[in-house]
């Protein structure tokens, strides 16, 4: 009797639909391969984002203790991530929060803001530049948790958000991170400009000179003038309410701005969404990260920024993920 083997049944394999967010033009897919940390990293908080005149891609997040790092990079198509190492524990110790990237006289250097009261100015591979640990002379009865700087381009001054403390904006000079001894702000409700619930992140705005301060709790962003040569002007010019375009409980972390891209923003939402806005801050796109990713637990979207080819990069807090969404 003659018998044949028989080849298994081979079945197609069938790829998992993309995953798109947004509206109209501004429509976006997760690319999952893109922004994978190096071996090692263990990223329990998301927090800052920036990216360098060489479009490379710089995440700082909070460790879990037996990662010893803070600070990643990645090269500008998402691949390649590698820890920058030059700030070791003086930088990565406490809770790591906001970053900014400025380039004065020609170098570019890292400002950092720590929630366990620490402040540094680094170079990009996080080496120290200066540092302020502790209370600096402001008032000792306000509480202090310091969240974001704004850093202008033009002004030897950068203002410092106190979001999870006393809510007051702090003014600094910027070669040495010595206090001016001037503040403005302190808590306030909705009625009160110039007053905050939770001013989380400080920006400046180069498509109008002005300072931007994610006003959180109050589901607002607000604008002062400031005078680059002087830490004694910082006054209220004028609100960009997020109740009405992103409805009730909306949280804005914080306004990245892009000039070079018809003058777009984006603003991360602690409450879920990312809002993609026009020139005037109208609201024309909304990815909902927490809802697209919940499987992976992308769950509040704490900062996020374009890349130069109009590509999206969120992260997320608690847990901690970085997600790379490419521009359809």
């Amino acid at each position: 009797m003659l018998t044949f083997a028989v080849a298994p049944l081979s079945l197609p394999t069938v790829a998992a639909a993309p995953i798109i967010g947004g509206q109209g033009a501004y429509k976006y897919q997760y690319m999952p391969d893109l922004l994978q940390p190096p071996p090692g990293a263990s990223l329990v908080n998301c927090h800052g984002l920036v990216t360098d005149a060489n479009n490379n891609i710089y995440l700082t997040y909070e460790n879990d203790g037996k990662d010893a790092n803070c600070l990643i990079r990645w090269k500008p198509d998402g691949t390649g991530g590698e820890f920058m190492t030059g700030g070791g524990g003086a930088l990565c110790s406490g809770t790591p929060h906001g970053l900014k990237i400025a380039t004065e006289a020609g170098v570019e250097y890292l400002y950092h803001a720590n929630n366990n009261q620490k402040l540094t100015k680094t170079t990009l591979d996080g080496t120290i530049v200066w540092q302020r640990n502790g209370t600096f002379g402001q008032d000792p009865a306000l509480p202090y948790r310091p969240t974001w700087f704004a850093v202008p381009p033009d002004s030897q001054y950068i203002y410092l958000c106190d979001g999870y403390g006393s809510n007051n904006v702090y003014v600094f000079d910027r070669t040495n991170g010595v206090y001016t001894n001037v503040s403005y702000g302190g808590k306030g409700g909705r009625d009160q400009h110039g007053k905050f619930a939770t001013n989380h992140g400080c920006t400046y705005d180069p498509r109008n000179g002005m300072i931007a301060v994610s006003d959180r709790a109050n589901s607002r962003f607000e604008y002062f003038e400031y005078d680059p040569s002087s830490p004694n002007t910082f006054e209220y010019n004028h609100t960009v309410d997020m109740l009405p375009s992103m409805g009730a409980g909306t949280l804005p972390c914080n306004l990245r701005m892009y000039p070079e891209q018809d003058g777009r923003s984006i603003s991360p939402d602690l409450a879920g969404p990312v809002a993609v806005l026009d020139k005037s801050n109208a609201v024309i796109s909304v990815v909902n990260v927490s809802v697209l990713l919940a499987a992976e637990e992308h769950k509040h979207p704490h900062d996020a920024i374009f890349l130069a080819n109009g590509d999206m990069v969120v992260a997320t807090w608690a847990p901690g993920r970085v997600s790379y969404w490419k521009k359809l």
